[in-house]
């Protein structure tokens, strides 16, 4: 009687060692899986902002281009116009150096205005990344309590 007794102790201990094992394993799994999933949800939201950050800006250096665009054109319309009219050799030799003096000043301040785009994007992009790995290690670093 008495080693049934124990025999059922045993059992009892060992069912109850077993649930602990599961209940612990699918704690520690369901943990894992809702840190997994705060993970991408950070990800996602950074690569949806960085998404729309480029889009902004691809837009803007687009206008950028266009603005370059018919700048150029209209200062090589203006000195064609003139180039018809000038009278003297020397006069046309100052209108083309005026008009390549333009033409270069045009691209100089559209390539630093595009330039400046393009960093304040790339800024833009690696912050939103970096605060998107911040937050996903923080909660990543903060697990909640097992029972």
């Amino acid at each position: 009687m008495e080693q049934s007794v124990f025999a059922q102790k045993n059992v009892e201990r060992a069912m109850e060692s077993a649930n602990f094992g599961l209940t612990w394993t699918r704690e520690f799994a369901e943990q894992t899986l809702n840190q997994s999933k705060a993970a991408l949800d950070g990800f996602l939201k950074a690569s949806d902002k960085i998404a729309k950050t480029f889009e902004s800006q691809s837009s803007a250096i687009r206008e950028q281009a266009t603005v370059l665009t018919e700048k150029a054109l209209s200062n090589s319309v203006d000195f064609g116009q003139k180039f018809l009219h000038a009278k003297e050799p020397d006069e046309l030799v100052r209108l083309q150096t005026e008009f390549m003096s333009q033409q270069a000043q045009i691209f100089a301040e559209q390539t630093r205005e595009l330039g400046q785009k393009i960093q304040s994007a790339t800024q833009t992009a690696y912050s939103t990344l970096t605060d998107a790995a911040r937050k996903t290690e923080q909660s990543i670093a903060r697990p909640t309590k097992m029972k």
